[in-house]
């Protein structure tokens, strides 16, 4: 049995969950592993946007209350209590401990803000607050939000094909997926991410690997769309081409002038087209000589380059949980959008659009976790208290939903 943060581990590979009722999902987790864009159009039960309004939701989706954004407008950046600090830090040390590697962590509640350290980042010198990890799938929750401000907007609609915002010739099968089942993963296309694939990326950390040479990893099989949950890197790359090409832009360019544009972040970057910088932690604890190993990049270039929309993000702690502050306080998005993110196909335990509940079964939270080549990212916002959590590791760990479970506990105690 495995949890669905294992899904989002990118050396597990094909991850499949049957469609079925909320009660019986969580039993059924399997892991296997150029024309400008048309009009939009509205499919069945959706608005002019193509976001689906209450009470027109399909019979597989529960529709939640509107996203609770007020209970993040609380939150205070100002330090915590020196009795909070000390009491997060001793929990931070032990699950650093306990996992054996080096980490950094930060709380942000309406009491104060918290940022720590503990263990190596290399061997020689100890994680920072401020040292950058490569986050891998949190990615996907920014570009997820990055899709629905367009959204918001009217450059997409959720509910109409990818292909209307793809190039007129593109070359590769879609499955008549639209923008909703891309970020749902349910567009029964399978992963171009596997074994072969993980063996040439830890061969040839430095090789640039190009979005066509990706997609034509892909094999040929398809499943109907809507009918099977595929964990599937596969989308969030076609997602990627999406806004580059309704955009006319590079994703890196959107998301600045875009999600990205929050105060306080400048240590998150998007790679391989922004590099990270010092202080950094190194994957699996490695030495400094990993970073040039991999091109400059956090794991690698051929991480980087290959995970793009899905993976490609480095960050430290700080700059990570300020975003999601950002996020889930509605300032980048707009609270029917977060209500539409956070709406899981088939009740609490699926996944949503780029988001699902990172801290199932032990508490409640909209998040996502990460992990690639020696990197394990947490990131979440928990709706009961109005809190951000975020956990960076440098050291493969096998309960990632369960890593900041001793800091969730703390802060939801109060």
């Amino acid at each position: 049995m495995v949890s669905m943060d294992d899904c989002a581990n990118r050396r597990s590979g094909r991850c499949t969950i049957y469609r079925v009722p909320a009660a019986a999902l969580a039993a059924l987790l399997v892991l296997g592993a150029c024309t400008s864009a048309g009009e939009a159009s509205s499919g069945p039960g959706s608005s002019a946007s193509g976001m689906t309004t209450p009470g027109e939701a399909s019979p597989s989706v529960t529709q939640d209350p509107l996203f609770p954004i007020e209970g993040f407008a609380d939150i205070s950046e100002d330090q915590v209590s020196k009795r909070q600090a000390a009491e997060f830090q001793a929990i931070l040390d032990d699950i650093a401990d306990w996992n054996g590697a080096g980490m950094s962590a930060t709380v942000m509640t309406a009491d104060g803000t918290w940022s720590g350290a503990a263990g190596s980042a290399d061997g020689v010198r100890d994680v920072r607050a401020d040292s950058q990890f490569g986050v891998a799938s949190v990615t996907k929750t920014l570009i997820a939000a990055q899709v629905m401000q367009m959204v918001e907007v009217g450059e997409l609609s959720l509910d109409a094909p990818a292909t209307d915002y793809l190039p007129q010739h593109f070359d590769f099968d879609t499955n008549g997926a639209t923008i909703r089942q891309l970020l749902d993963m349910y567009s029964g296309i399978p992963d171009w991410y596997g074994e072969d694939m993980e063996a040439r990326m830890a061969a040839h950390r430095r090789r640039a690997w190009k979005t066509d040479q990706l997609l034509a990893l892909v094999g040929p099989d398809r499943v109907p769309v809507d009918t099977e949950f595929i964990y599937a890197d596969t989308n969030y790359t076609l997602l990627g081409l999406v806004i580059e090409h309704v955009s006319g832009r590079p994703v890196v360019d959107v998301l600045r002038r875009g999600v990205l544009r929050v105060e306080g972040i400048e240590r998150l970057v998007y790679q391989p087209d922004e590099a990270p910088t010092p202080p950094m932690a190194m994957p699996d604890g490695e030495s400094r000589a990993a970073l040039a190993k991999g091109g400059g990049y956090l794991p690698s270039l051929s991480d980087a380059s290959s995970a793009g929309p899905a993976g490609a993000i480095a960050s430290d702690s700080p700059s990570l949980a300020g975003w999601w502050r950002a996020f889930c306080s509605g300032e980048l998005v707009s609270q029917e959008s977060l209500t539409e993110m956070s709406t899981f196909v088939d009740g609490p335990d699926g996944y949503g659009l780029g988001l699902f509940n990172a801290a199932d079964p032990y508490a409640f939270a909209v998040g996502h976790v990460g992990a690639n080549f020696g990197y394990v990212s947490w990131a979440g916002c928990l709706p009961e208290v109005g809190a951000v959590i975020v956990v960076l590791g440098n050291s493969q760990i096998d309960d990632i939903g369960g890593m900041p479970a001793p800091l969730v506990d703390a802060v939801t105690a109060g």
